[in-house]
């Protein structure tokens, strides 16, 4: 039978790793979105091998599970280090913190999402407005971020909230490399207690209440900003 009382009880501990599953997200989103604007404008401008080469990282990131990306990261990046400092590189691959490889692997994955939502929000610009105000005199760069950006912007926010909810709820994964996250929290309360479906149930309740409450901001300031588009 469902324990209310041990789901009661759980609850509140289960709460306390909220702020670490958040912290996780918004670094990673943050750390994504600095790495996908230099991809696009790589990509975009056709820059020689490398342009080819963040294709095809892009490809094989966004075509292999978060999970598999968390390992190779956890396993591949002090070996990378131990790599440098060989190298002559002043680098400490010991003890390198599990904080730091949760937020290079979900900025990788984020940063790979993010670029092809970029670039199609770009697509989605009419380009005949770049190349009206090019015509009556406007600089390029003053084209671009008057014109372009800010059509790219109000384009790229639905896909923008998909993607930092998808992080939030991937966060759940990062207890794999010993981060007590929301998941993780749960997971050691209910073994402690073997009371698996009351806390499990907890963390379904705070996944779903955080991502709608992002949810609806996001959804919020869209709407705030395509107003402020038309308005101006």
């Amino acid at each position: 039978m469902f324990d209310l009382n041990f789901a009661k009880e759980a609850f509140p501990q289960i709460v306390l790793a909220v702020p670490l599953t958040l912290l996780i997200a918004f670094i990673a989103t943050l750390i994504g979105l600095v790495l996908a604007i230099g991809v696009v404008i790589a990509r975009e401008k056709q820059v020689p091998v490398l342009a080819q080469f963040l294709a095809t990282l892009v490809s094989f990131i966004r075509g292999t599970p978060i999970l598999v990306q968390l390992y190779v990261v956890y396993y591949g990046l002090p070996q990378l280090l131990t790599s440098l400092q060989a190298a002559g590189w002043h680098v400490d691959p010991n003890g390198l913190p599990a904080i730091v490889i949760a937020f290079s692997a979900y900025g990788l994955n984020a940063m790979a999402n993010l670029s092809e939502s970029i670039r199609s929000a770009y697509h989605a610009v009419d380009p005949g407005q770049y190349e009206a105000a090019i015509s009556v005199g406007m600089k390029p760069a003053t084209a671009m971020v008057q014109i372009v950006v800010p059509q790219l912007i109000a384009n790229l926010i639905p896909n923008f909230t998909n993607i930092f909810l998808d992080l939030i709820k991937d966060t759940a994964l990062v207890y794999n490399i010993g981060l007590v996250e929301v998941m993780g929290k749960a997971n050691i309360i209910s073994s402690e207690g073997f009371k698996y479906l009351e806390t499990y149930t907890d963390a379904l309740i705070i996944y779903i209440v955080v991502c709608w409450v992002f949810a609806f901001v996001l959804r919020q300031f869209e709407r705030h900003y395509r107003y402020a588009q038309v308005s101006h």
